[in-house]
């Protein structure tokens, strides 16, 4: 008998990684670019659907066997994920959902560097999908395999804090940019282990994202969860990132200095202007009135 699909979203595309059908006992939350939505697992009726999906798929490998991959991972059963996506990858080498999913079964087996040339094919076969964001997804891989504290900067291709602040840079959709990072810090927070500094710096990027756009209260959520994975920013972080290392977790973060939230308004420079100003005719005023003081005295 099929099992009663138990997702709760209300439509493939937009689950984490690349559905091409519900998965029963996998829930996701749909949520706005400005939070993080949840992940609910009904363990038992994943697991059967491994099972039935298996013997499915053992018999017919197709492209709807990247589901049973993506099941795998969610079990956090990744070395059988892996073992999958290689023989469908074989199979279907030009296949997208294939292909994109057997770079995530290789970087969740510690295989980045494997991964990056899956990645970058899944790219040229549909460069749109998953909102455009994969190109994120690539910078991670090349980042994970560089080693050295991670620079976020060099994960979303553009530097958000030239100085402690983070600045709106000019010509840039920041909009669109939020909802692509968004779209991959929502796609592998449930996958990804604690105190996996290069996924806290690309958190660290996307609060600074939400910053700028406008959610203040929610980005200092996101700032804390990036230090929760281990990440902490510096303005030595672009010299440090340089060093090299073996491994993402050879290297302690860079203690931070104290980071800047924000920075003055027009108005509240405008008003800051102004108040000198002021004390500037004040005090010529109290000056004048002194040389004047002194004049008469001598007069006298």
């Amino acid at each position: 008998m099929t099992i009663a699909y138990l997702f709760l979203l209300a439509t493939p595309s937009e689950a984490c990684m690349n559905f091409t059908e519900r998965i029963p006992g996998i829930g996701i939350e749909d949520v706005e670019f400005y939070r993080l939505g949840m992940v609910e697992i009904d363990r038992g009726t994943l697991h059967a659907y491994i099972t039935e999906k298996g013997a499915v798929c053992g018999k017919r490998p197709g492209r709807a066997c990247s589901d049973l991959v993506i099941a795998h991972l969610y079990a956090k059963q990744f070395a059988a994920g892996l073992a999958l996506s290689t023989e469908l990858v074989h199979a279907l080498p030009n296949e997208y959902t294939v292909v994109i999913t057997h770079a995530a079964a290789l970087e969740l087996n510690g295989k980045a560097a494997e991964a990056i040339p899956f990645m970058k094919r899944a790219l040229d076969l549909n460069s749109g999908s998953h909102k455009g964001s994969e190109w994120i997804h690539l910078n991670l891989l090349k980042a994970r395999v560089r080693g050295g504290v991670p620079d976020p900067w060099t994960l979303i291709g553009i530097d958000l804090r030239p100085d402690s602040a983070p600045h709106a840079p000019p010509d840039v959709d920041l909009k669109q940019l939020v909802k692509q990072v968004h779209f991959q810090v929502n796609d592998r927070h449930f996958f990804t282990p604690e105190n996996d500094t290069l996924f806290g710096a690309l958190m660290f990027a996307y609060a600074d994202l939400l910053t700028l756009n406008g959610y203040r209260s929610q980005a200092k959520a996101i700032y804390e969860m990036a230090h929760g994975y281990g990440f902490t920013y510096s303005k030595s972080l672009e010299e440090a990132s340089l060093v090299a290392a073996d491994t993402l977790r050879s290297m302690e973060p860079v203690v931070p200095t104290e980071v800047v939230m924000s920075t003055p308004d027009a108005n509240e420079k405008g008003v800051g202007r102004i108040l000198w100003l002021v004390l500037a005719l004040v005090g010529g005023g109290l000056a004048l009135i002194l040389l004047r003081r002194r004049a008469g005295r001598r007069s006298s």
